[in-house]
């Protein structure tokens, strides 16, 4: 299965959009399939969403990622018991951990696409 390339995505522009939700959406579910413990979902908030970033450095972005969760997102569940996920915005990814019933959004972290955070696994 190939990767949802930007290309694979501009392709669908010229489809109606009921078209382009599934397609991608079907292209998302088996690429999330082959990647052990990816879950991948839409999320909206209503105006009762509160914000907060866990770092002062982080503070700056709180507005932008409260607009993007109220008019809906798409995210990358990263551990389900804990609710840490990452937020995929226009221009920027946000990690942050989430409790959708109370309606919270802690921000943890967040970079842009070309500068994406190094990981770095620590063998014992």
């Amino acid at each position: 299965m190939e990767v949802v390339t930007e290309s694979i995505f501009n392709q669908t522009q010229q489809l109606a959009p009921a078209e382009r939700r599934e397609i991608l959406s079907r292209l998302l579910a088996n690429q999330s399939e082959n990647e052990v413990g990816t879950i991948w979902k839409s999320i909206k908030f209503s105006e009762k969403l509160r914000v907060v970033a866990q770092s002062q450095s982080q503070e700056k972005y709180v507005d932008e990622l409260r607009n993007l969760l109220q008019k809906g997102a798409l995210i990358r569940l990263e551990n389900q018991s804990e609710g840490t996920c990452e937020v995929f915005g226009i221009d920027r990814t946000f990690y942050i951990t989430i409790s959708e019933k109370r309606q919270f959004a802690g921000l943890l972290s967040s970079w842009l696409p070309e500068k994406p955070p190094i990981e770095i696994n620590v063998e014992a």
